[in-house]
């Protein structure tokens, strides 16, 4: 079996470590009580939680992506609700050595069906967090993410925008 690479390593290949834009999606979703949100605890961080999603392949829609990263990652089928807001980040050097920016796109979603499992690989650890108080992220924008998607969205339809500091 032959395994092909992510878009990212792809391209990686071709520009080295110089800056570079990418688009990712992730997703709510919250337990019946709505008191409590699915995260995920991912094997490139062992501190804090992240939501479901991951970077969109060339030819995906952030709102496809986000439904194929739930199913990959937490064995659950989902359909989006709404867009929660927008944010951009931007790194002079991620873990692997690269500039890049990411625009990061939510969305709350609603299960349709599959069975919840972490799929071992990308996901360690899954499960319905409580959000008061606060899960704590694993990186800092994560963080602000979440304050805002904890405050601003439960009180409005409207999406939010965030955007890297200068």
């Amino acid at each position: 079996m032959v395994v092909r690479k992510n878009y990212i390593a792809r391209m990686r290949e071709k520009v080295g470590h110089e800056g570079m834009i990418f688009v990712s999606a992730y997703g709510v979703l919250w337990n019946e009580k709505h008191d409590a949100i699915l995260l995920e605890k991912c094997w490139d961080s062992d501190v804090g939680w992240c939501f479901p999603g991951g970077y969109l392949e060339y030819g995906d829609s952030p709102m496809q992506a986000v439904v194929r990263e739930f199913k990959e990652e937490t064995g659950l089928d989902v359909e989006v609700v709404r867009m929660l807001g927008l944010s951009t980040n931007l790194t002079a050097k991620n873990s692997w050595g690269d500039a890049q920016e990411t625009i990061g796109v939510g969305f709350e979603v609603r299960q349709l069906g599959g069975i919840l499992k972490k799929d071992g690989t990308e996901t360690i650890d899954l499960q319905f967090v409580n959000v008061s108080p606060e899960p704590k992220m694993f990186v800092p924008e994560a963080q602000k993410t979440l304050h805002r998607v904890l405050t601003e969205n439960e009180v409005s339809d409207r999406p939010w925008l965030r955007e890297h500091e200068k």
